[in-house]
């Protein structure tokens, strides 16, 4: 593809360029209001003036509104969901027989995703095998290193796991950010400059590809935060860029050819992690901005990406005064207050990694994020140590059975949607030039 690229502040001018995308249940559900105010229009218009309304016509109104509400409720499901036939019967007994079946840790074990070095050695096969067999860990992440070497591991991963694990990269501009000789794109900032969002979703679907080919169901990415200080030591170039508005359709672009190409799209770091002058990774951001500033700038692009139905977000480590006394990825106000309860959102929410000094240092954390209504915890310290706090958080009532058993409900479905009721083996010969053809370039 050519690219042309605007002036120095390339994303600003983007912003110019307005690209709306409007989901099809919009039509559906806007169709279905207007029949139901008619019906109900004519049957309230009978019952004033005849008082002798035909009971057939009241029983339409009351089957279009009761499937207007049905309509409502899946417009606000994720789309990878309802593509994924995650509302099928199939999917529901593919969760129900496996949930019967689970301890209680091990449904605990379903939430965690242990992070690992991509080393095949026998200390780090052991390490796998116990988190695997033991924990009945959720799902992995490779930290980075050589791609057949990847491959391997999550082979004989998959192969132990008597619940197929979810295998989440991080792969921000594509495999290329933490696997050696594989293809390699421009990262964000330069994305941010292109005027067809179209570009953005065939790129998405081409990473997407990829992923799929080595194995990988869930890509942490893209960066959703608003790049607006030019101090920021961690976000930068990882931004789309400046405009709200041009991050919000880049997002949005770039996620559905991920999500369209059967990868879990991620958008982080929610609620922005780009006014701060501090990286998470060595210390907690302090965004001391109002709650209207959030919502305008901050807050935007996320908010886009969940009305337009997309299925993963993960939470920062931030400490944003204005919305909760605790930090973000820690805090009910902002998981369960504004995600789910004020946004709607109904996708799959993961911390960033739990082992980053922004919060490593709160006693239990993993607990402390379940307990504020995460979904999946990423990559804590000591497995086996938080595990075992998550068991006494159940048992002194902090978190409840039912909740954990409802978390993991939520991660079995996407796992099924997601294709991991399938036999999850990778071939390995023909690898490269499968990840190289063509259409990579």
């Amino acid at each position: 593809y050519q690219v042309t690229l605007h002036d120095s502040d390339c994303a600003e001018s983007g912003a110019k360029v307005r690209f709306f995308i409007v989901s099809t249940n919009f039509f559906v559900v806007f169709f279905l209001m207007v029949c139901w105010l008619n019906v109900s229009f004519y049957v309230n218009l009978g019952i004033i003036f005849e008082n002798d309304v035909n009971m057939e016509l009241k029983k339409i109104g009351l089957a279009l509104g009761l499937w207007l509400m049905a309509v409502m409720v899946m417009a606000q499901m994720p789309s990878l969901l309802t593509g994924g036939k995650a509302d099928s019967q199939e999917c529901k007994d593919w969760v129900e027989n496996r949930l019967a079946n689970m301890t209680l840790k091990e449904k605990i074990g379903q939430l965690f995703i242990h992070t690992v070095a991509p080393q095949d050695t026998e200390p780090n096969r052991k390490n796998i095998r116990n988190a695997v067999k033991e924990y009945k860990i959720g799902g992995l992440l490779f930290s980075g290193g050589q791609l057949p070497t990847q491959v391997t591991l999550t082979n004989f991963a998959q192969e132990m796991a008597e619940t197929p694990l979810l295998m989440t990269f991080d792969g921000e501009w594509g495999l290329a950010m933490r696997l050696k000789e594989t293809p390699s794109y421009p990262k964000n900032r330069v994305l941010g400059c292109i005027q067809d969002n179209d570009l953005l979703y065939e790129y998405g679907k081409e990473v997407a590809r990829q992923c799929r080919e080595i194995g990988v169901h869930v890509n942490f990415a893209p960066v959703a935060d608003v790049d607006n200080n030019p101090l920021n030591p961690v976000i930068n170039t990882r931004s789309f860029g400046g405009s709200p508005d041009n991050v919000a359709q880049k997002v949005i672009a770039y996620s559905r050819g991920l999500e369209e190409g059967g990868v879990l799209s991620v958008s982080k770091h929610f609620p922005g992690h780009g006014d701060t002058n501090v990286d998470s990774h060595k210390a907690l951001p302090v965004l001391n901005f109002s709650r209207e500033r959030m919502d305008s700038i901050e807050m935007y692009p996320f908010r886009k990406a969940f009305e337009a139905g997309l299925g993963g977000v993960m939470v920062g480590h931030l400490e944003v005064p204005a919305l909760s006394k605790r930090t973000a990825s820690l805090s009910s106000d902002i998981v369960q207050g504004i995600l789910q309860k004020e946004f709607g959102f109904k996708g799959m929410i993961f911390t960033d990694a739990l082992e980053m000094k922004g919060v490593s240092n709160n006693q239990n954390v993993c607990a402390q994020a379940l307990i504020a209504g995460n979904d999946m915890v990423l990559a804590p310290r000591n497995l086996k140590r938080e595990l075992d706090a998550v068991v006494v958080a159940v048992k002194n009532g902090q978190l409840t059975e039912e909740e954990i058993t409802e978390r993991c409900r939520k991660v079995l479905t996407f796992k099924y949607a997601l294709g991991l009721h399938k036999p999850q083996f990778i071939q390995m010969s023909g690898l490269e030039q499968r990840l190289k053809r063509p259409e990579a370039e």
